[in-house]
């Protein structure tokens, strides 16, 4: 079962906490929401619900160092 770990406030952010994911080998899937401006829509970040502690991990560090 796929779970929300995180909400991003756009695409370009949902992107770049894909690609931490990634890089430590867990499965992403991303689902925009559907507000009506296109810039501004949030973006959830799901993972598997097995790996939801070290994909919280992943997503801590990663936004402490940008």
């Amino acid at each position: 079962m796929w779970v929300v770990v995180y909400i991003a406030p756009n695409r370009k952010i949902a992107d770049y906490v894909k690609e931490m994911l990634e890089i430590e080998g867990i499965m992403v899937k991303l689902k925009e929401s559907n507000s009506l401006e296109q810039e501004n829509r949030n973006v959830e970040v799901m993972v598997s619900e097995v790996e939801i502690e070290e994909a919280t991990e992943v997503i801590n560090n990663a936004l402490q160092n940008s």
